[in-house]
Parts: C-alpha cells; structure tokens; sequence
C-alpha cells in the first residue's frame, strides 16, 4: 500500500466520528470567538500586537489538550474497531502504520491552525477594522506553533496506544497548566526551551519583536538575543520530535497490542 493511500484509509477511518468533528469545528469557533472577544476590546494602543499575542497564546497553550484528545480518540476507535487487530495483522507494517497515524495527526494541526489563522485575518481586516496587518507576522507565528508541537503529537500517540485514552488525556492536562504557567508567564523565561509543553507557546510569540511599533523600542543588541533563543528553540523542538518518533517507531515495531484497558 503506497503513503498516500495509507493516508487516505485513515482519513476515511475517522468519518462520522468525533475526531472529524473537532477538526472542522474547532478552528472556526476559536477564530470566531477571537474576533468577537476583540471587538470589544478596542485600544488604540498596540491593539495588533495585543490581538496577535492573545490569539496564539490561547491556542498554543490548549494545543497539549486538544492533541491528547485527538491521539486518544485515535487509539480508543482502533480498539474498538477490534482490539488493534487491523494494525496487528494488517497488509501494513506497523513502523508504517505508526508513521502514517502521525503524518495524519500533524497534517490536521496544521490545516486547522492555518485556518484558524486565516479567518483571524478575515475577521481583523473585515470585522475589527485594522490597518496595516502584518499578515506574514501572523502566518509566521502559525508556523513557529506547529514547530513547537510536534513532540506532542508523537508523544500522545505513544501514550495513547502504550496506556490508554485516559491517560493521554491526563498527561494533556498537565501539559496544559506547565503551557500556561511556564509558557504563558514569565516564571519560564530561563527555562522554557528545555519544557516542550511551553514551545508552542514561546515560539509562536517571537514574531511580535518583528512587529514595526515593536521592534523600533528595542536596541539591537537585545533583538540578536531574541533572535538567538527563538533559533535555539527551533533546533530543540525539532531534535527531540526526532528523537521522540524514532524512539516510538521502535516500541510500535514491538508492540503486541497489548494496552491495558480502561
């Protein structure tokens, strides 16, 4: 079976389910709420960077959520559909199988995100009324909250299948408030890039330095620093999602399906 197809049986796997739900309507009630949360929040003063920073904020700091959901509903409809036997003993490998369900996986987030973005776009220039958007500040910063939640992806999908929907949910709960408190506040200033739940977060922030009313009151000096730290977030995000998957593809090699059910 090539990729492509692998992909698309996946895709169809999750027709009339929750899964498929959550995909469409997850993106443009979030953007919709935005735009209606900012329309009545009119300042004049750094009103875009307030509205991009809320935007991303928010929805990078629910991504370790919303991935636990998605990955555990993913193992909790193979369970159901007969106790993992169509991975067991499917025409394909497992390895392939795991790469496929995580390809997927990340191909949603980013569809959805960049959706999302886009209607906040719509909305700021055709609802809120905004002038001079910085569109490619906002793509930039969908982009950077990908980057910073790959490991998500391949770290739920192992939970989930390894121990469990219920489990994948919890540790998304956690993830949840070390991205709000760690990511979202300034107690992670020091530490955020060695914590892949504030990733998402800190990395999808930095293209507000690059915003014109922004960037003019900085020296120099301090925006090579921030430059500095956003590309060493990247390296670490991306290293560990490698890490994280590799590591993964091996366990899902061996796996007999034998999850502890709940």
């Amino acid at each position: 079976m090539s990729f492509l197809r692998l992909l698309s049986s996946e895709w169809i796997k999750t027709k009339r389910t929750a899964i498929r739900m959550m995909v469409i309507i997850t993106p443009i009630i979030y953007s919709l709420f935005m735009v209606w949360y900012f329309s009545h929040y009119r300042t004049s003063t750094f009103w875009q960077m307030k509205i991009y920073q809320g935007f991303f904020e928010v929805m990078a700091v629910s991504l370790p959520i919303i991935i636990s959901l998605l990955t555990g509903l993913m193992s909790y409809q193979e369970e159901k559909a007969g106790s993992f036997m169509n991975i067991l003993t499917g025409p394909v490998s497992k390895v392939q199988w795991y790469v496929g369900k995580l390809t997927l996986l990340i191909f949603i987030a980013c569809a959805d995100i960049l959706l999302a973005t886009i209607l906040m776009l719509f909305g700021m220039k055709y609802v809120l009324k905004v002038a001079y958007i910085h569109y490619q500040l906002f793509l930039q910063g969908a982009m950077l909250s990908i980057v910073g939640s790959l490991i998500l992806f391949s770290l739920h999908l192992f939970i989930s299948f390894a121990f469990g929907m219920g489990s994948s949910i919890a540790v998304g709960i956690g993830g949840f408030l070390i991205s709000a408190l760690i990511g979202a506040t300034s107690l992670g200033d020091h530490i955020w890039s060695y914590i892949p739940w504030a990733w998402a977060v800190r990395l999808s922030q930095f293209p507000i330095l690059m915003m014109p009313e922004v960037k003019q009151t900085l020296e120099a000096q301090l925006l090579s620093s921030f430059s500095l730290s956003l590309w060493e977030g990247i390296a670490y995000a991306l290293l560990s999602f490698i890490v994280v998957t590799i590591i993964s593809s091996i366990w899902f090699h061996r796996w007999e399906g034998n999850k502890p059910h709940e």
